[in-house]
């Protein structure tokens, strides 16, 4: 089912495993930064958004592994869905008790909140539908995975700048 679209799901694992890398050299350069609020920021902010593009990887693993059905693609990429929205919820109201000012508008809100909620939600519905055969399954997990990706990069982004204002302050 998942033929066709071995292309953009290349081309989503390949962004998420060189965000992840980047995200490691954002990390390396602010290692002189040692306030606690620093540390918080990035387990707050940063590793969420790790998560998030480690996640489109394996999607894109799972999806692009030669498996005979779409049964073990659809499993693997429900129990991402389950983990994810677990870890995300948690990370929700860690988040909260921080009072994070990087986290203060709505649409804020929506991509370090909503929009990974909603990615997690979609990976669980993809897997199910890969699971039954239901024809909207590779756009729900296409939808995941893009979600993911516009995401966590709005989210680095903002955690990037809180970073370098820490170092300013």
């Amino acid at each position: 089912m998942l033929d066709q679209w071995s292309g953009f799901f290349t081309l989503t694992g390949a962004a998420g495993a060189t965000l992840v890398g980047l995200l490691f050299v954002v990390v390396t350069l602010n290692t002189s930064l040692t306030t606690s609020r620093t540390l918080d920021i990035a387990h707050a902010s940063m590793t969420p958004a790790l998560y998030s593009f480690t996640d489109v990887l394996l999607q894109g693993m799972v999806v692009l592994a030669p498996w005979q059905t779409d049964w073990p693609r659809g499993l693997l990429l429900v129990l991402l869905g389950i983990g994810g929205l677990v870890y995300r919820l948690n990370r929700i109201l860690v988040r909260r008790t921080l009072h994070l000012v990087a986290i203060q508008r709505r649409v804020d809100r929506i991509f370090h909140n909503a929009a990974p909620v909603v990615a997690s939600v979609a990976a669980v519905a993809g897997g199910i539908g890969l699971m039954v055969g239901a024809p909207f399954a590779p756009f729900a997990v296409a939808g995941s995975s893009a979600i993911l990706l516009v995401s966590g990069i709005y989210r680095t982004w903002g955690e990037t700048l809180a970073l370098i204002s820490t170092r300013t302050s």
